[in-house]
């Protein structure tokens, strides 16, 4: 029996567990309190940041739309002079007058969106591909080869950026024509005519 007992004590049987020290346990023990301090940390600055982004999404948002209140308030003048001109065409019969006041508020439209930065592409030199869209090409002897021939839609750029390319035809210069180029017949392709017309090989 005293020695079942001391069988059953062996350390390899698993049966007994080691003591920690009580340095190490108290070195442990403030490892995983500052884990848990990092941790929670690491949430609150998530919360945070999370919460900074939404607050932020609704500023820029507001912003926004304050800054197309000012573009809207200034169209609405436009609107106003859409107005007047369509009340004048039912008084006014002369097709000259009625042209001058669409020119007038396509003038002063053109005036609001300049002030915010657009510019028309310029469509009187040669084809850019950056600010023109070739539409269509025709071959022509009488000019450079590029230039731009006709706009069939206006482009639009505003700062350096291009919003829109213009959609333009381009001239394109004409191929010369190259002469055939004669090969030299092979003894069995050479072929004789016959009276009857036909080809006959030798």
């Amino acid at each position: 029996m005293a020695e079942e007992e001391t069988e059953g004590n062996h350390p390899d049987d698993g049966g007994t567990c080691e003591l920690i020290p009580p340095a190490v346990q108290k070195t442990m023990d403030e490892k995983d309190r500052k884990i848990a301090e990092l941790t929670d940390d690491l949430k609150r600055l998530q919360a945070e940041f999370e919460n900074f982004k939404k607050r932020n999404e609704k500023e820029w948002g507001e912003r926004v739309k304050f800054a197309n209140q000012w573009i809207i308030t200034d169209l609405l003048m436009v609107l106003d002079s859409f107005d007047k001109a369509m009340e004048d065409t039912k008084e006014c019969s002369d097709a000259n007058s009625l042209k001058d006041g669409v020119q007038r508020v396509q003038r002063q439209f053109m005036q609001i969106l300049e002030r915010e930065g657009l510019k028309e592409i310029d469509t009187k030199g040669k084809f850019d591909p950056f600010l023109h869209e070739a539409i269509m090409r025709e071959e022509r002897d009488d000019v450079e080869d590029g230039k731009i021939l006709e706009v069939y839609q206006k482009g639009y750029v505003l700062g350096n950026r291009a919003l829109r390319p213009a959609k333009v035809k381009v001239a394109k210069r004409a191929e010369l024509e190259q002469p055939p180029v004669k090969k030299a017949a092979k003894a069995e392709d050479t072929a004789e005519e016959p009276d009857d017309g036909q080809y006959e090989v030798k």
